[in-house]
């Protein structure tokens, strides 16, 4: 039986004895090309494969670039290109199960998928929306003015926009557009304009090489590697 590698970094940071502030929250599971990371009262330093992630680190990419991080309750997140993300907290107790996490996605694209963390104690969080976790699959769009993109694979989340306080439950298939106005859900997943985030790894040649075309997302629906489908926002 093949043993889910998410399952296998949090058996190995789940080891870990006596932690503290700078132990890892996190493992990079995948890296395309190049990311970098700035964890606290550190210098940026590029990030390789089996890294760690710390609390309170910022990641970010490069144009053409991806990485996956893999975190200690079994959870995920997958960076685009030229985006930059920041472990804002992570905590968890493997013995008792529960935890809180705070993730801060400043921009570019990213997929997170849940692990077993209580849902309710994850927020995600952009310069324009609130995102409240109900155990997820989704993906997230951050365009450089803040407006966000959020579409729903799997799960509920609750999403709130920052400055207005307008809220929306999304439900499987659905997206919701979030600007510092308000909230807006259409019944469809759309793309968030990175060939990785949108299809997944499967498309990291076609990342790396620029062969564009359209690919097929987990949840069924099309993505565009390159960022020009009609339904991308």
């Amino acid at each position: 039986m093949r043993i889910p590698s998410s399952l296998l970094v949090a058996a190995v940071l789940i080891g870990l004895a006596s932690p503290s502030a700078a132990d890892p929250v996190g493992l990079v599971q995948k890296l395309q090309n190049t990311a970098y990371g700035t964890p606290p009262q550190a210098a940026r330093m590029p990030k390789q494969p089996t890294d760690g992630v710390e609390f309170n680190e910022l990641i970010e990419t490069v144009p053409r670039s991806a990485i996956e991080i893999g975190f200690i309750d079994g959870s995920s997140l997958t960076l685009g290109a030229d985006a930059s993300v920041l472990i804002d907290e992570f905590v968890f107790d493997s013995a008792s199960g529960s935890g809180n996490a705070v993730i801060g996605i400043g921009k570019g694209a990213v997929r997170w998928a849940t692990g077993v963390m209580p849902p309710q104690n994850v927020v995600i969080e952009t310069p324009t929306a609130s995102i409240a976790i109900r155990g997820t699959l989704l993906k997230i769009g951050v365009k450089p003015n803040g407006d966000s993109i959020i579409a729903l694979l799997r799960g509920l989340v609750n999403v709130r926009s920052i400055n207005s306080g307008q809220s929306a439950d999304l439900n499987p298939g659905q997206t919701a557009l979030v600007t510092r106005d308000g909230v807006e859900v259409v019944d469809q997943v759309l793309s968030v304009a990175d060939a990785i985030v949108d299809d997944g790894w499967s498309r990291a040649e076609d990342f790396s090489t620029g062969r564009r075309g359209r690919g097929r997302d987990s949840s069924g629906s099309g993505g565009s590697g390159s960022g020009n489908n009609s339904n991308d926002y």
